[in-house]
């Protein structure tokens, strides 16, 4: 049995919860182009039971409540949660940790996480938790950006980590997640059957500088930086990272990769 555990905000959800409304209007549709593959690709039934981790405002579990999945999601920042809530009222939203997912055993038919694996504290938990919740003969599929030198959002990621605080030391390095081969390995280890992995195009568009900098300010390492270094030095670093890909009519337009891995529940 799965202790329940209290709706607190944590450090983490809290950052992402800084821009909720901006990430759900403009930077969450960037991976649209994954979950339509992803959903293709696992074909649920209607009424199938569906949990995405790190669902943030629910754009993924909307595309699926539309084709009759019945969704669930879980991520930290409340805010978010909120949000997806108001989209699926029908669905089964909650605020909470990968690595401790709240649902009963074997509960649904595929488990889903776009882009959100990368930020546990120990990813190998949360596929052990994955597991345990997805039913025998169900699915788990993992989507992240990368490799990230097939992606020109490069410069943003990179530009923005050198305004972050320093992290802790850790005993064990992490794998890099960007990296299908390390995910892969993940989930073999874990006793998995993992297909190949899918490359997906999912371009960033902005129509001017201001949407650009809504979207990307919306983010949880974004707000992490804004409180490490300034609202100020944050926007003259991205302006900076994304000038390279403004166009002619001042629109904005990033071409970025990533990938998709699905591995089943024997």
């Amino acid at each position: 049995m799965v202790e329940d555990r209290p709706e607190a905000a944590t450090p983490h959800g809290t950052l992402w919860s800084a821009s909720a409304h901006d990430w759900a209007e403009i930077q969450e549709r960037t991976i649209h182009p994954a979950w339509l593959a992803v959903l293709t690709e696992l074909a649920p039934s209607r009424e199938q039971p569906l949990l995405d981790l790190g669902c943030g405002a629910g754009g993924f579990a909307r595309l699926a409540a539309r084709r009759g999945v019945r969704v669930s999601g879980l991520d930290t920042a409340a805010r978010l949660v909120d949000i997806a809530r108001t989209r699926i009222p029908a669905g089964d939203f909650r605020i909470g940790d990968m690595e401790h997912i709240p649902f009963p055993t074997a509960e649904f038919s595929a488990v889903t996480a776009f882009n959100s694996l990368h930020f546990a504290r120990d990813p190998a938990r949360v596929v052990e938790e994955a597991i345990r919740v997805t039913r025998p003969g169900g699915h788990i599929a993992i989507t992240a950006w990368g490799p990230l030198a097939d992606c020109d959002a490069l410069a943003y990621f990179l530009d923005l980590g050198g305004l972050l605080p320093a992290m802790p030391h850790r005993v064990a390095p992490s794998p890099d997640l960007t990296e299908p081969a390390a995910v892969r390995g993940l989930l073999s280890q874990a006793g998995l059957t993992v297909a190949p992995e899918r490359a997906i195009e999912c371009r960033w568009g902005y129509p001017d500088l201001e949407t650009a900098l809504r979207g990307l300010l919306s983010t949880g390492p974004a707000a992490a930086a804004i409180a490490h270094a300034g609202l100020a030095r944050v926007t003259e670093t991205i302006t900076g990272s994304i000038a390279p890909y403004r166009r002619s009519d001042g629109s904005y337009l990033l071409h970025n990769a990533c990938f998709t891995i699905i591995a089943s529940v024997t």
